[in-house]
């Protein structure tokens, strides 16, 4: 098995695990801004001690401006999802979420990196594509309504997208443990200017749960970078489809969340799908 495969296995894995846990916050009443932005000065913590023990960390001006960049780009990603959180039958709008950003992150990686690709790998996305709607939907295949709450989808996923193609252009040159620490560091302090100026009132830290999920978003984002470090933009990222998948096997295990045979299909599906990408 490659191995930028086993890295963002590995990644969405941990990735899925946070979001669990995540969801489980969001059960029990806890704000989602206040909680991610906890999450990520954790993030930087865990990362910055992994760092010091295991590597040989650099952060230069150039790096710190760099992440500096993708910080904001980051925090102004969940701001965002933050806002369609707030609108109604947000459900509707998470698998066209997942989905765009996954094919114009592929499209856009194509376009820059001149990265090769065979169709295989373009089967490969279209049963991602599919799988992640399957396994996220409740409602079938119906298309939400153009309304606010899909344009901020659209806003986000741009933002995002914009995101993930710096990542890889700057992994050519910057250490994914460099990287990392520095962006979390720099969102969570973008995230907490947020906060100040819209006056959030809950800001409970009271589980410590919250250090767990950190840990697995943290190790998420630093295996996610090793990842493109070592492979393909356009193969790595279609991958992401995949913690859709590992979400619902644990949600359902963890939070006993309902059981829906459309959604073991739509997790069939892009388990074939990550297949044919990795070809």
């Amino acid at each position: 098995m490659n191995t930028w495969l086993i890295f963002g296995l590995l990644s969405y894995l941990s990735y899925a695990i946070s979001t669990v846990i995540d969801k489980y916050f969001m059960n029990n009443g806890h704000h989602p801004a206040s909680t991610n932005t906890f999450k990520m000065y954790f993030d930087g913590v865990i990362l910055l001690l992994v760092g010091y023990v295991f590597f040989d960390l650099n952060f230069s001006l150039s790096i710190l401006g760099w992440s500096f960049i993708l910080g904001v780009l980051y925090a102004i990603s969940g701001i965002i999802y933050f806002e369609v959180l707030k609108k109604k039958d947000v459900k509707v709008y998470v698998p066209y979420s997942q989905s765009a950003k996954i094919l114009l992150t592929f499209i856009v990686s194509v376009i820059i990196f001149s990265e090769a690709v065979n169709v295989f790998n373009y089967l490969g996305v279209a049963l991602i594509l599919v799988g992640i709607y399957v396994v996220l939907s409740d409602n079938g295949f119906s298309m939400p309504k153009v309304d606010s709450a899909i344009l901020l989808v659209l806003l986000a996923v741009i933002f995002g997208t914009i995101y993930s193609v710096l990542v890889k252009k700057l992994l050519f040159n910057i250490k994914p443990i460099d990287l990392a620490i520095s962006m979390y560091f720099f969102s969570a302090i973008f995230m907490s200017i947020y906060l100040w100026y819209s006056k959030e009132k809950d800001l409970r830290l009271n589980d410590s749960k919250i250090i767990i999920s950190a840990f697995f978003g943290a190790m998420g984002t630093f295996l996610l970078f090793c990842a493109l470090e070592v492979g393909d933009a356009v193969k790595v990222f279609p991958m992401a489809g995949i913690q859709s998948v590992f979400v619902f096997i644990i949600a359902s295990i963890f939070l006993k969340e309902k059981f829906y045979w459309h959604r073991l299909i739509g997790t069939i599906i892009v388990v074939g799908g990550i297949y044919f990408v990795s070809i």
